[in-house]
């Protein structure tokens, strides 16, 4: 495990939720897309009131989030060690920056084939039509506004669903039930945790769809 007597990361606590925070504006042009097409009127919202509450919205999650996230995670060897050995002054980690590259392309393709898959099987199997914003299928709204929001998300949704929610809860997971460091306890934890923010992040998202039918069927909440 890492020391836990490294002092508190501020330069990286304060990189990542302004990170966080100043992107959230580009996930308006999407949200007014999405508004655009969905079925029955919505009460108006003026964009400054729009990026204001937006503001405040990113940043009461993001400070605990943040806050927390790099306290804990680094506790189980997660974190975000490049970030921090830049700002804060850590120790380099062992693997330069780059070797992490070919395995977050590969992953991420798979995860979209994935989902993709998963869409479809609902959509022709089981005839589900219902639009899935998340992966923008069945949705007559431009790329370039879902491109803008995708820029926001891997900010202000990765720092709180995965360097807070899913290292607290593998924290809990590795400290309730006393598993070692390197044993299989530690893969099983971190597996349930990622399973828990995996569902976490699919509930919270149901609001799309409640763009589009409300209430959500189960069968869409699902997919």
């Amino acid at each position: 495990m890492v020391s836990e007597t490294r002092r508190y990361p501020w330069r990286t606590f304060i990189f990542l939720v302004a990170a966080g925070t100043l992107t959230g504006p580009l996930v308006i042009p999407y949200l007014r897309g999405l508004e655009a097409i969905a079925p029955g009127p919505r009460p108006p919202e003026s964009l400054r009131s729009l990026i204001l509450s937006g503001f405040i919205e990113n940043l009461k999650y993001l400070v605990p989030g943040a806050g927390i996230g790099v306290l804990v995670a680094r506790k189980i060897d997660l974190g975000a060690p490049y970030l921090e050995s830049w700002l804060d002054g850590a120790p380099r980690p062992a693997r330069p920056l780059s070797s992490i590259v070919q395995p977050a392309l590969f992953w991420a393709t798979v995860t979209a084939i994935i989902a993709f898959a998963i869409d479809g099987f609902f959509r022709w199997a089981l005839g589900v039509t219902t639009p899935a914003p998340e992966i923008h299928a069945r949705i007559a709204v431009s790329w370039w506004r879902s491109g803008l929001a995708s820029l926001w998300a891997p900010w202000a949704e990765e720092i709180f669903d995965r360097l807070f929610l899913l290292s607290l809860l593998a924290w809990l997971g590795i400290k309730l039930f006393r598993v070692s460091a390197n044993g299989h306890g530690r893969w099983i934890a971190l597996w349930i945790a990622n399973l828990a923010t995996a569902l976490f992040f699919g509930w919270y998202h149901i609001s799309n769809e409640e763009l589009f039918v409300d209430p959500v069927p189960l069968m869409v909440a699902l997919s």
